[in-house]
């Protein structure tokens, strides 16, 4: 599922020279250390100070995959996600709370269906959604296996009918919107719940696999149709519109 700094050195000292035979005092490369001379006539060399400094951190760059295909960068983007009943989203929510890192955890558990819409083509996206939304009957899902991520863990959607009419319409919203969308967009959709994701290391997704596999026994729900949500900077979401599924209705 789903977008610097400059470093600065002290300036170097000025250099010194002498052109003069002295009696000079030994010292370290920045701090005299009286009482202690040297009786040997020479010129001394200018000195120098380097300061390494390290480079500027290069901006967090967005993975290009990511990107709705637009000819211009999208002031803003959106997220498109099927609503569901409290039986489903509480349980798959609660699940996340307890095995999201608490820092990273920014939305509840949710369904996407599109990663990044572009905002310029909203016109063209939200009458789509009125079309195809407007003819879809609610889906009855439930939850089906757990399944280990590279960094976290997900819970897949139950196979069956409902499943299959929840691909169908992803797959009629896709081509209409294929020449805008991301490359993450234009792939296959494989439904599920994200629970865990960016953990820390190894042994925190083994544990939270552990627990889902032997404590989670499952849910069930309505999906009764799709919520389109606007990404803001730094990873949460505001709400922007509905659209119930009132096929049949």
């Amino acid at each position: 599922m789903l977008y610097s700094q400059a470093v600065t050195g002290r300036q170097p000292p000025a250099p010194s020279t002498s052109k003069t035979s002295t009696t000079a005092q030994s010292t370290s490369p920045s701090t005299p250390r009286p009482g202690i001379t040297s009786q040997i006539h020479t010129k001394t060399a200018p000195t120098t100070t380097h300061h390494h400094q390290n480079p500027p951190r290069p901006r967090h760059q967005p993975n290009p995959d990511h990107k709705p295909r637009t000819a211009t960068p999208e002031a803003s983007v959106y997220v498109l996600t099927l609503t569901t009943t409290p039986s489903l989203s509480e349980p798959l929510n609660a699940l996340r709370e307890a095995h999201f890192p608490a820092h990273l955890n920014r939305t509840p558990a949710h369904l996407t269906l599109f990663h990044a819409l572009p905002g310029s083509e909203m016109p063209r996206i939200t009458a789509a959604l009125e079309e195809l939304c407007g003819a879809q009957r609610p889906l009855r899902l439930a939850t089906g296996r757990a399944f280990r991520m590279r960094r976290g863990v997900g819970i897949g959607v139950a196979d069956g009918g409902p499943r299959a009419a929840a691909q169908q319409l992803h797959g009629a919203l896709q081509g209409r919107w294929w020449d805008v969308l991301s490359e993450q967009d234009r792939s296959g959709w494989r439904p599920h719940w994200t629970v865990q994701n960016k953990a820390a290391d190894e042994a925190a997704v083994d544990a939270a696999m552990g627990e889902v596999r032997s404590g989670f026994r499952g849910a069930e729900g309505v999906a009764t149709g799709c919520a389109l949500w606007r990404y803001e900077k730094g990873g949460r979401w505001t709400f922007e519109r509905g659209f119930d599924f009132d096929g049949d209705k």
